[in-house]
């Protein structure tokens, strides 16, 4: 079976307890599923280790994508469209490092 190249989108989104987290996450889940298809929500922990050295326990949500593109063909429009979700983040909170954004090619067997 030949292996089909795809490129995965993640955008790492903090499970906190003011609302805006859970609307972008609802609302990028959205544009995600309209662009692409569909997407996968997941939630999870981890844990972070603050400036002052102290771990702390993490919540986070992972929200994912497969699209068509391909990493070397596709490269400009792919750094294009996560640009753009990051500009909606930067615009939304304060804190734009706050959401995490991955791109990575992924291979599916067809």
């Amino acid at each position: 079976m030949p292996l089909l190249e795809k490129v995965r989108i993640e955008l790492f989104i903090p499970d906190l307890p003011d609302p805006i987290y859970a609307h972008l996450l609802e609302e990028f889940g959205n544009e995600l599923s309209y662009a692409f298809g569909g997407c996968t929500a997941i939630p999870t922990q981890g844990k972070y280790r603050s400036t002052a050295g102290s771990i702390f326990p993490d919540k986070v949500n992972i929200l994912f994508t497969d699209t068509p593109f391909q990493w070397d063909k596709d490269r400009l429009l792919i750094e294009r469209y996560t640009r753009g979700l990051q500009q909606v983040v930067g615009q939304v909170l304060s804190n734009e490092e706050a959401i995490l954004i991955s791109v990575h090619p992924v291979y599916h067997i067809e």
